[in-house]
């Protein structure tokens, strides 16, 4: 895509600095003649401070149309809700990528209340944004129902789920190794593994509590978590459902080194909870269990991704994450400690190239915004 001119606008959190691996990403990115603004996030849900985001937004895509840019792509619903606004006054051509109902995930999740000034107000732009786009991408055949059947959108359906990066997610024998060896984890320990956060949209105390009624059935596992909350925050929620820290191992690390850990686990856990919106989510997790060779455990209703673990027999689907559940869907998780590991992982990882690879939907990308490209003519 070289003949089209990228400019890239984030919402960046002042607490946070990019990292050795980002910044020579941003380097090359520039080199090849992206162009970047960076607009500070103010953190919070109310009104007021998404109108200082969506204004700040506005005056730098207002330069940008004046430069000749004809074309925005969002990531997300919020960033499609801002984009959306942006189009229809500037009369911009809009690409919504990623397009989940992010309003109701608050609600099932219970961040925010179905009542709520900014409930409304969010799930009002979803559906405008959606209605106006020329084209729209998002992970399951659900989100294309309710647009094509349901909302009977004009804009034009592309699914692409969250996609990984294949040649950094795979099996490595030398991590697995190294891994282990650092968190001196026998070879015979079966290790459960979950990268990502506790709380929000995702599971808390319930993680530590499937863990605990696990212990209690086979100690020969142990729990390795790698999370951005902070290590001492996750010590509490296992303290407090009286798991000694022996049994599990917390992480904190950069993206660069994190694909090692999967090589290291035998058994991935998804810790989406169940509700009527997580039918059209994407877990990026999925992906790089599946390349890294490793099956998941996830609660039924989740993305696509059940039904993936059951007609593919990559994974263990649960209700959800209760202590009832997990036992009785420990023989499932244990019996695949007793494949073939090699055979395992060279089958999880092929399904995970068919379905979440970078280089197998990267092309559909293009195609969506090449259709985009069309209509700027």
């Amino acid at each position: 895509m070289r003949d089209i001119d990228f400019h890239v606008i984030t919402y960046e959190d002042s607490s946070l600095s990019l990292s050795t691996e980002q910044i020579t990403l941003v380097r090359e990115w520039r080199e090849k003649g992206l162009d970047w603004s960076q607009l500070r996030w103010h953190s919070g849900s109310t009104i007021l401070s998404k109108l200082i985001d969506i204004f700040a937004g506005f005056h730098c895509v207002i330069k940008l149309r004046f430069r000749g840019y004809l074309g925005i792509i969002s990531l997300g619903s919020i960033a499609g809700s801002f984009a959306y606004l942006y189009a229809r006054v500037l009369g911009l051509k809009l690409f919504l990528y990623q397009f989940e109902p992010h309003s109701e995930y608050a609600i099932d999740t219970g961040l925010w209340n179905k009542d709520d000034l900014v409930v409304i107000v969010t799930k009002k732009l979803e559906r405008l944004s959606a209605e106006f786009a020329t084209c729209i991408s998002s992970g399951t055949v659900f989100m294309k129902e309710r647009l094509e059947l349901d909302w009977q959108v004009s804009g034009l359906f592309f699914k692409i789920p969250s996609v990984v990066n294949e040649e950094k997610f795979h099996f490595n024998p030398d991590d697995r190794r190294s891994i282990r060896e650092d968190l001196k984890i026998l070879d015979n320990k079966i290790l459960l593994f979950y990268p990502g956060k506790f709380g929000g949209i995702y599971y808390s105390d319930e993680i530590a509590l499937i863990y605990k009624s696990l212990l209690r059935l086979d100690e020969n596992i142990h729990f390795l978590i790698v999370t951005p909350n902070p290590i001492n925050e996750i010590h509490d929620i296992f303290d407090r459902n009286k798991i000694q820290r022996s049994y599990y191992t917390v992480r904190s690390v950069d993206y660069s080194e994190i694909h090692s850990f999967y090589s290291a686990a035998d058994f991935g856990l998804v810790a989406v909870p169940p509700g009527p919106s997580k039918k059209f989510i994407s877990n990026i997790k999925v992906g790089e269990y599946l390349c890294s060779g490793l099956p998941f455990l996830i609660v039924e209703g989740v993305s696509e991704d059940f039904l993936l673990a059951k007609t593919e027999r990559v994974g263990v689907v649960v209700k959800e994450f209760s202590a009832d559940e997990i036992i009785s869907a420990w023989p499932k998780i244990k019996s695949y400690s007793k494949m073939n590991q090699k055979k395992l992982r060279e089958h999880c990882r092929a399904v995970g190239l068919a379905h979440r690879s970078l280089s197998r939907l990267n092309p559909v990308f293009k195609e969506a915004v090449d259709y985009l490209r069309l209509t700027l003519r």
